[in-house]
C-alpha cells in the first residue's frame, strides 16, 4: 500500500472507472503466491534469494542481477518518498521540495529509532502495522462516503482492458501490489522468527512446518486486507474523479475536498503520509539485504538513506509531475518482476537445496506461468508503446 500503489489505483479508477478492479484482485492473489513461496525459501535454506545467487550462480550474472534488483530499488524508494512528500504538501499547505525534505527528515527518524531499539524486525513490524492500519482506517471512510454500488464492484471483476492507455496503467498495478523489493526482503524477515524458534523449539522438520504454516497465514491476511485497501482506492478514485479529467494525487486531494469535505482530503492526505514513510522503512532494509545478499558488502544504513534521497530530490526539484513519475515507477518495477521471480523458482526447485520444502509440481507450474503472464504482458507494452 506504498505511493505507488496510490498513484496506480488513483490513475486507474479516475480514467477508466473500477474497470481496472479484476488487475487488482489478481495481483494480490499473485503476490499472496510468490511471498509465501520467498518465505519457504527463507524458512527452508535460513537464506535469502541475493545470497543464494551469489553463492550458486556464474559471477557475470550475479552483477547483472544486483544491478537489475538496485534500479527497482531506486524506483521503489523514490516513489516512497515522492508519495510522502506529496503528503506533506498537501496536509501542510507547503511547495513540493519542502514536503520533500520533510518526508526525508521523517523517514530519517523511523530509522533511528529502528536503529535504536534492537529488537530485530518485530518492532518495524509493530510500526508498520501501525502505519497500515491509518491508511485502512483512512479509505473505509472514504469508501464510506463515496458510497460505490454493487453493480459497478461487480462490473470491474470481470477482466478488460478499456483501452491501450490502460496496459500501461494495468502493468503499473502489478508492479505496485507484487513488489519486486519484498520479494527479496522476505526470506530475510523470516529470519528473525526463523532463529527464535531454533533457539527454544530446536532445529527439526516439524518446528519449520510449523514456522511455515505461520507465516503463510500472516501473508494471506496481511495480503488480502491490503488488496481491499487498494480496491478501496480505486473505487473512491471512480466515484469521485472519473469523466473529470483529473488523475493525479494532487488533484484528487482537492477533489475530495470538494465532493466529500475537508475531512476526507484531511484523511487522504495523513494516510498517503502514513503510507509513504512505513514504505521507505521497508525499501531501505531491503535495499541492505540486496547489496548484502549479492555482493556481500554492508553499506551504513544512513549513508544508503542519504543516497537513496538524491533521485527522489532530483525528480521534485526539476519539477516533473509526482504522479506521473509515481506510475512510470511501478511500471520499471513489473519490469524487474522476472529478474527476481525466476531465481526465486530455480531455487525452490532444487530438492537438494529445498529437501522437504522443495516445490511440488503445482507450484513449479502455477509460479511459472505468474512468470510467463508478466514477461508477455512487459512485452506486450513495450510493442503497444514503440509500435502502436
Amino acid at each position: 500500500m506504498d505511493p505507488g500503489n496510490w498513484a496506480t489505483n488513483i490513475s486507474g479508477g479516475a480514467q477508466y472507472g473500477t474497470a481496472l478492479l479484476w488487475v487488482i484482485v489478481l495481483a494480490s492473489f499473485m503476490a499472496m503466491g510468490i511471498q509465501i513461496v520467498a518465505a519457504k525459501l527463507g524458512i527452508a535454506t535460513g537464506k535469502g534469494i541475493a545470497q543464494l545467487c551469489r553463492e550458486r550462480l556464474p559471477r557475470p550474472l550475479v552483477y547483472f542481477l544486483w544491478a537489475a534488483a538496485e534500479l527497482a530499488m531506486i524506483a521503489t524508494d523514490m516513489a516512497e518518498i515522492i508519495g510522502a512528500a506529496i503528503g506533506f504538501s498537501l496536509v501542510f499547505n507547503v511547495p513540493l521540495p519542502a514536503g520533500a525534505v520533510l518526508a526525508g527528515a521523517a523517514s530519517f527518524a523511523l530509522l533511528g529509532v529502528r536503529t535504536a531499539r534492537k529488537q530485530g524486525y518485530r518492532w518495524v513490524e509493530f510500526v508498520i502495522m501501525a502505519l497500515v492500519g491509518v491508511i485502512a482506517l483512512g479509505f473505509l471512510f472514504e469508501v464510506a462516503l463515496a458510497r460505490p454500488t454493487g453493480g459497478e464492484i461487480a462490473r470491474g471483476l470481470l477482466p478488460t482492458i478499456p483501452g491501450p492507455d490502460a496496459l500501461y496503467v494495468a502493468i503499473g498495478i502489478l508492479g505496485a501490489t507484487v513488489m519486486p523489493h519484498s520479494v527479496y526482503l522476505h526470506p530475510y524477515i523470516v529470519q528473525d522468527r526463523r532463529n527464535r524458534l531454533m533457539e527454544t523449539d530446536g532445529d527439526t522438520e516439524a518446528v519449520h512446518r510449523r514456522h511455515f504454516r505461520f507465516e503463510s497465514v500472516d501473508t494471506i491476511l496481511a495480503l488480502f486486507g491490503a488488496m481491499f485497501v487498494n480496491a478501496a482506492m480505486l473505487v473512491v478514485a471512480a466515484a469521485a474523479l472519473q469523466g473529470t479529467g483529473i488523475s493525479t494525487l494532487n488533484e484528487a486531494y482537492v477533489t475530495l475536498q470538494n465532493v466529500f469535505g475537508s475531512n476526507s482530503s484531511l484523511v487522504f492526505g495523513l494516510a498517503l503520509i502514513a503510507a509513504g514513510l512505513s514504505s521507505s522503512l521497508v525499501a531501505t532494509m531491503a535495499g541492505q539485504t540486496v547489496m548484502d545478499g549479492f555482493l556481500d558488502l554492508q553499506i551504513n544504513v544512513w549513508l544508503r538513506r542519504s543516497v537513496t534521497l538524491v533521485p527522489s530530490l532530483a525528480v521534485v526539484i526539476a519539477g516533473f509531475d509526482p504522479t506521473s513519475v509515481l506510475v512510470a515507477s511501478q511500471v520499471a518495477l513489473s519490469f524487474e518482476l522476472p529478474f527476481v521471480l525466476i531465481p526465486l523458482l530455480w531455487f525452490t526447485r532444487e530438492e537438494g537445496l529445498m529437501q522437504s520444502f522443495t516445490n511440488r509440481k503445482t507450484t513449479t507450474t502455477v509460479l511459472g506461468a505468474m512468470i510467463a503472464l508478466i514477461v508477455v504482458l512487459n512485452v506486450w507494452l513495450i510493442y503497444t508503446e514503440v509500435f502502436v
